[in-house]
């Protein structure tokens, strides 16, 4: 088995009281899901997460809601070969002006967070959106 890490945000913005997420839609796989991707050579986690955010939505990071990442695990087959990936992920406050920037990404919006689980894809990521939901009521 091949294994593989990638890292990511959780963009977050609140509006009228209300914490809302910015999802995107990838071309490879064509599904919903937080922005991602794999470390250039010397970059950190964080680096990498902050840089995919930028490449991927053009969203800026106001702060950090948290210092420690979300962790999901999965597995899936590529050219039959089994893949075990990790993703971390940095819960993030964002500006609210997002554009996609990527020709990896088909499409983005803004959702409540309580409703992201409902047009993400994979199962692994709508647990992370409930660990975040989670999280933000004990802000």
């Amino acid at each position: 088995m091949n294994y593989e890490e990638s890292f990511g945000t959780i963009p977050l913005n609140k509006q009228n009281g209300i914490w809302q997420t910015y999802l995107v839609k990838n071309k490879s796989g064509n599904h919903w899901g937080f922005p991602k991707g794999h470390a250039n050579l010397s970059e950190t986690q964080k680096e990498t997460a902050l840089r995919e955010l930028k490449e991927e939505t053009n969203l800026s990071v106001l702060k950090f809601l948290s210092e420690e990442p979300l962790v999901e695990q999965y597995s899936f087959k590529r050219d039959s070969n089994l893949i075990a990936k990790k993703v971390y992920y940095y819960l993030v406050e964002v500006s609210f002006a997002a554009k996609i920037t990527s020709d990896e990404i088909l499409d983005g919006k803004w959702v409540e967070i309580s409703k992201a689980k409902d047009l993400i894809t994979y199962d692994a990521s709508k647990e992370i959106a409930n660990q975040v939901e989670i999280f933000l009521e004990k802000l």
